[in-house]
């Protein structure tokens, strides 16, 4: 194998120094204290008529310089930086729209993925889940208390039976705060009210760790409204959002790696993660119903709830024989001396009822408001002849002594302002134009319940009629052609003691201005009674705003005042609607509209067990 030849000694002495090489002729040598960098050339503008491109590169003395065989990468940069022309004229100045600040659960998502800790499973299951709470709230940096996350937090704890002891409430404020917290913060209320009023029943904590799913249905559904949570859009909000990153910690940090703990509470996640969605959403859809085609049908036939009628009833007094009757005598004593006082004492005939319509002029009124003199004689409210504009009369001496009058602050064009109360109905004619359909149709059948929705279908694409297709056929078609439609199903039925406790879900009622042939379910099948309305069965076809089929999800409840939009038979008897053959009956569309949104419902909607 070859190798490289040594180094000679010539070679070698090359190479040291001294003895230095000789100064070449016409050469200064400048010694490194003296020596003054000039730096490098450097074109100002690519118009420069001394610039050329393919120039060598020079120092500020003009000497050419050496390329270095390592290029950086800051050499071409340089070489680009060039002085920009100045404009004539003004440029305008572009703003930058601030960065927007991030939210609190988009903050926490950051570094989601990397909090997570190890448990001991020789631990009891409630342990692990007590320390992996604690581990929670400490692993992360929380809001300011004026999000109220820590409090939604206590909550969640009370509910799942992490907090075994409500926080106390609240102090009670002076006067004057108190006037100003509760208008500007009534959610803090509500959740304070909330906390409160929860309390501690059975092992919550065990009937978490059995069955998170149907805790979180329970949670987010009949207690959230039980505890007057739903009625705070931000913790609506917040709250599904804190949960589905405490249950995705506890499945991420493997706490529960038992199957039969472990699977369930991967579905209680979907139960949250869907609360997360409808939840928000059901602010929505409260705000967007009824829409504007309900309320200018509301205002077209009229209001379809049932009116109510009060009587003023004198309660008869019911003595209490528990009563001591020394107390008793007493008490009367004080009433009969009150009576005899009272300067209007109205009487009570046999019925019950207070005889209103008496003399209350009958007994005069001593003193009070604009009496003018002091004798027994003189009523209330000043002379006859005098009102609230007569002006007094004031002798020479008064005028001299009398102040300036006051500037008039009352503005006149006030008087002529329109009121804010004298609200037009709304009407049908925005949305229809001069439409035939209060010629044609009548209200049917008003029903009470509450209804899930199955499907929302658009508009429907208009099609051809027959020429001898009645007038209400068109307006029926005119009507799908205009508005989506919004299918519900009857709320599954539950047993007869959940309606007797109170639950939200609404049993289907007809209400008393119904029109039209009803089958309940226990009345029998209703296939004798053709054309009959079973409200246990049935689906209703809504119609709606076309902008709110988003806004509609499939799968949430809606309670409310559902009517239906028959076709007047009158109208078709008097109108000399041209009767058909003996061929296939046409099947007439039935449509829907919405009076009254009573409550909505996420999907998932329960009622709370007694034992939880």
């Amino acid at each position: 194998m070859a190798t490289e030849p040594a180094l000679t000694l010539e070679a070698a002495q090359m190479l040291r120094f001294p003895p230095f090489p000789i100064v070449p002729d016409g050469v200064e040598l400048i010694s490194f204290v003296s020596f003054k960098p000039s730096g490098i050339r450097v074109p100002i503008d690519e118009d420069d008529e001394n610039h050329d491109a393919d120039e060598i590169e020079r120092d500020g003395l003009g000497i050419p310089t050496i390329a270095l065989r390592v290029k950086h990468t800051l050499d071409s940069v340089e070489k680009k930086k060039k002085k920009k022309k100045k404009k004539v004229g003004g440029s305008q100045q572009v703003q930058v729209a601030p960065e927007k600040p991030k939210t609190w659960w988009e903050v926490w998502e950051e570094f989601e993925d990397i909090r997570k800790n190890v448990y001991d499973r020789n631990m009891a299951a409630a342990d692990r889940l007590y320390q992996a709470g604690v581990d929670f709230k400490s692993g992360r940096t929380w809001p300011s208390a004026s999000q109220n996350v820590q409090h939604v937090w206590d909550i969640f704890r009370l509910y799942i039976g992490l907090l075994q002891q409500s926080p106390a409430p609240p102090k009670e404020a002076t006067p004057d705060v108190a006037a100003e917290s509760d208008d500007s913060d009534e959610d803090t209320d509500d959740a304070d009210n909330a906390l409160a009023g929860d309390k501690v029943e059975g092992n919550q904590l065990e009937t978490f760790m059995s069955d998170p799913e149907l805790s979180m249905k329970v949670f987010f559904s009949s207690h959230f409204r039980e505890r007057g949570l739903v009625w705070s859009e931000p913790r609506c909000v917040a709250t599904p959002i804190l949960v589905s990153f405490f249950l995705r910690y506890l499945i991420r940090s493997r706490v529960f790696p038992e199957p039969e703990y472990e699977r369930p509470m991967k579905r209680a996640l979907e139960i949250v993660e869907l609360a997360r969605v409808e939840l928000p959403n059901s602010w929505k859809m409260g705000r967007a119903l009824p829409d504007v085609f309900s309320d200018g049908c509301k205002g077209l036939w009229g209001s379809m709830q049932p009116m109510s009628t009060w009587t003023l009833l004198a309660e008869p007094s019911v003595e209490n024989e528990d009563e001591p009757e020394a107390k008793r005598q007493k008490l009367d004593d004080s009433e009969a001396s009150e009576s005899e006082n009272s300067p209007d004492n109205p009487s009570v005939d046999a019925d019950g009822f207070v005889d209103i319509a008496a003399d209350i002029n009958s007994v005069p009124v001593v003193g009070g408001w604009g009496t003018t003199g002091a004798g027994q004689d003189q009523e209330g409210w000043g002379k006859a002849g005098d009102t609230w504009s007569d002006t007094p009369t004031l002798t020479a001496e008064d005028e001299q002594a009398a102040p300036e009058p006051a500037p008039e602050i009352w503005d006149a064009s006030l008087v002529d302002a329109p009121a804010t109360w004298d609200l037009e109905p709304p009407t049908l004619l925005p949305l229809l134009g001069p439409s035939a359909l209060p010629l044609t149709h009548t209200t049917g059948v008003v029903e009470q319940s509450t209804r899930r929705i199955v499907r929302v279908e658009p508009p429907r694409v208009p099609r051809l009629l027959a020429l001898n297709a009645p007038l209400a056929e068109a307006v029926e078609e005119d009507l799908a052609c205009r508005f989506a439609r919004c299918v519900l199903a009857p709320w599954e039925r539950l047993d007869k003691r959940t309606y007797e406790a109170g639950s939200d879900v609404l049993p289907p009622s007809v209400l008393s201005t119904s029109r039209g042939p009803v089958v309940m379910e226990d009345e029998g099948d209703g296939e004798s009674v053709p054309g009959a309305h079973r409200p246990w069965r049935d689906e209703i076809s809504v119609l709606i705003d076309p902008k709110l089929t988003d806004t509609l999800m499939v799968g949430m409840g809606l309670g409310a005042i559902w009517v239906e939009i028959v076709r007047d038979k009158e109208a078709e008897t008097s109108s000399g609607a041209p009767k058909k053959g003996k061929g296939k009956k046409k099947e007439v569309p039935k449509y829907w509209y919405m009076e009254q949104l009573v409550h909505q419902l996420p999907s998932f909607y329960i009622d709370k067990p007694e034992e939880v």
